[in-house]
């Protein structure tokens, strides 16, 4: 197969139409390191965020202006770089993933890039547990893991928000699997836990939430304002 086959590792869409992802790719200006890291990804099949999500994240976190942030699921840093230069580097980034190969490309974009990022080779969950114990707080935390774990998440992610933060998770509508009843053999359990961690959402006390139907889907969770 050729590499015009496999859509995702062009960075096109998985919800919208993929002349809309490459509309929205031209539409905003990008820095040659992040061209770099995009062209690194389709030669070597590395999924990272579709343009529009790419856009939208830029654009919260501009506006937003967290001082901490935490990712899960660094990939080879194509998020945290866009977070970053949304910023211009005036924040302080942990960024943790398990795939000690990944990493190493993505620390090496950090090194071109110049700004400061923390980097932690652990197990998302183990690191969010740890965090809690130690009583940390993230104004921003951004999850792209795997998203079979993402209800395993749960109260993690709220416990380690500070007052007005907000979270944000990639891909939760999963090619828009979730919104089908066939689904392949392959992905029904992932998108089984999906569907439950969604509606666990729901319910989550003192929280609001928002899904947007970009990119493969982002859910945002804000704790709400309490007069």
């Amino acid at each position: 197969m050729e590499l015009k086959d496999f859509p995702r590792w062009l960075n096109l869409g998985e919800l919208l139409p993929e002349e809309v992802e490459v509309f929205l790719k031209g539409s905003f200006n990008r820095e040659p390191l992040l061209e770099k890291v995009e062209e690194f990804a389709m030669k070597n099949k590395v999924p990272i965020l579709l343009p529009s999500s790419a856009c939208f994240l830029r654009f919260l976190v501009s506006v937003l202006k967290p001082k901490r942030i935490l990712e899960i699921g660094t990939g080879i840093g194509y998020s945290t770089l866009n977070m970053l230069y949304a910023l211009n580097g005036k924040c302080k980034v942990i960024t943790v993933d398990s795939n000690k190969g990944r990493l190493k490309v993505a620390r090496s974009f950090f090194s071109e890039s110049g700004f400061d990022v923390k980097v932690v080779n652990a197990d998302g969950l183990l690191y969010l547990r740890e965090s809690i114990y130690k009583g940390i707080k993230f104004d921003s935390i951004f999850v792209d893991s795997v998203k079979s774990e993402y209800p395993f998440f749960n109260f993690k992610v709220q416990s380690l928000l500070a007052k007005n933060g907000i979270a944000i998770f990639d891909n939760v509508l999963f090619r828009g699997y979730l919104c089908r009843k066939e689904i392949p053999s392959r992905y029904k359990r992932t998108v089984n836990l999906l569907r439950k961690f969604l509606e666990h959402v729901k319910c989550y006390p003192n929280f609001v939430s928002c899904i947007l139907p970009i990119g493969d889907g982002l859910l945002l969770i804000k704790r709400k304002r309490l007069y």
